[in-house]
């Protein structure tokens, strides 16, 4: 008989991937032996516990990469002639190097991740390789911990869906469940990026399977319940951004609430146009200047650096000095005005990276200037700015990637403020319909079709 041609033998590998995704994505109903569903739930619990660790370690070298750059600061400061020189060329040749590491190893590890863990999920690109996860890992300690404005959770969320992969491919032979513990350890990811398992869960059922099923929960909350045990026992256990505890708002302010939420979802919109039209100037470049481009880009951080300190990274001392309510008005302003142009201009240069917390960052101070604006306009209004701060970050969440359920869990789990539910709720319906009255695309979904448009 004739044996097929490896082409062949490649498309049909690709079509039962395609076929596994729309499986995943579509199918109402699931059935499967005790033996499948033990072998899926122990491949679920291998690599959740192996994300744990990996999110633990990023996130310590993350820490460290942090101590670094302040040390480094503090050295600079003792030659306030040229001192300004080290930050600007160090956070440059760290923004290079990681754009390097993308270029030469994987392509695959720019930006956040999730885009491109959704197109697989969805049957539209193929898995990332194994050498995503150190390029990613040493990219994203590099771009962040230099400075870059972008967030733990891309670079966690992309190297659990590729290490899941690694693990169903080992002990999987079905392609339906092998893309159920890609989307757990995508879930696991995040969790352990946030200390927020529940957040994780409900991230795979709504952003990326965009389902929910009883198979693929299963996956979800052995790989994350795993992650997280992992990385509670090698970190501890804390809240990530604790809040504040003001009391729960009063019934009256809910409209305000709903009228933040409103001006998120609009605000959102132009965030995402920045984010993607930033991308779409970069189109075309050549590797050089890709290079350039970024260590461009890490330079401007880097003067930030030293001129504002504060102002750079992923932002979690800002957002946790704005959920304490220690900030000014007019520090929250700046800081909206710069996180709203650095946001953008760090996705761009092309490194490891994510979106989520630069937005809640963004959101936190969105929301208290809101509030502090009002009660400087209105005397004797008293809109408590911590709550405001809060459901700012679920409100540009949503208005941005328009997952509110993510988004309000999240803001739940990672600030302690449960009693904000209802209030996070409120504007979170604002920002969703906001987002969807002005037909704004889902941020995830716009560079998911760009990066379909560059295949």
């Amino acid at each position: 008989m004739r044996r097929p041609r490896r082409g062949a033998a490649g498309r049909g590998a690709a079509g039962a991937a395609r076929r596994a995704a729309r499986d995943l994505l579509a199918a109402p109903a699931e059935e499967a032996g005790s033996a499948s569903l033990a072998r899926l739930v122990a491949a679920s619990l291998v690599s959740g516990a192996v994300v744990g660790a990996l999110g633990a370690a990023f996130r310590a070298s993350l820490a460290e990469a942090e101590r670094l750059r302040e040390a480094m600061i503090a050295w600079s400061s003792t030659h306030p002639g040229l001192g300004w020189l080290a930050p600007m060329l160090a956070v440059a040749a760290c923004a290079a190097t990681a754009r390097f590491l993308v270029m030469r190893f994987a392509p695959t590890a720019a930006g956040s991740g999730v885009q491109h863990v959704e197109a697989m999920m969805r049957g539209e690109a193929k898995p990332s390789p194994p050498e995503v996860v150190p390029v990613k890992f040493l990219g994203g300690v590099l771009a962040l911990g230099s400075g870059l404005a972008l967030g733990r959770e891309g670079p966690t969320v992309q190297m659990g869906a590729t290490v899941a992969r690694i693990t169903g491919r080992a002990a999987l032979r079905g392609e339906t469940d092998r893309a159920l513990v890609d989307a757990g350890g995508a879930g696991a990811g995040l969790a352990a990026a946030f200390n927020a398992p529940i957040g994780g869960a409900v991230f795979v059922c709504e952003e990326l399977a965009g389902r929910f099923s009883p198979r693929l929960l299963l996956a979800a909350l052995a790989s994350i319940a795993a992650a997280v045990a992992v990385m509670r026992w090698l970190l501890g256990d804390s809240i990530d951004l604790p809040a504040a505890q003001d009391g729960p708002p009063a019934a009256w302010i809910m409209p305000f609430f709903l009228a933040l939420g409103i001006l998120l979802g609009l605000f959102g919109k132009l965030y995402n146009l920045a984010t993607v039209g930033l991308l779409r100037l970069t189109d075309g470049a050549a590797p050089r200047g890709s290079l350039l481009r970024a260590a461009a880009i890490g330079a401007g951080v880097g003067l930030l650096v030293w001129f504002a300190p504060a102002m750079v990274g992923g932002g979690e001392r800002l957002a946790g000095a704005i959920l304490r309510d220690a900030l000014p008005l007019r520090e929250l302003l700046l800081i909206c005005l710069v996180r709203c142009v650095i946001g953008p201009l760090c996705y761009a240069a092309g490194t490891p990276g994510g979106l989520f917390a630069p937005l809640l960052l963004l959101g936190a101070a969105t929301g208290a200037s809101f509030a502090g604006a009002l009660n400087l306009a209105v005397p004797g209004l008293g809109l408590p700015m911590v709550a405001f701060a809060v459901v700012g970050m679920a409100g540009l969440f949503t208005g941005c990637v328009q997952a509110p359920l993510t988004a309000i869990v999240l803001g739940v789990e990672m600030t302690g403020r449960h009693d904000l539910a209802l209030a996070m709720l409120v504007g979170a319906f604002g920002a969703m319909l906001a987002a969807r009255w002005v037909r704004s695309p889902p941020i995830y979904e716009s560079l998911r079709q760009r990066m379909r448009a560059a295949r």
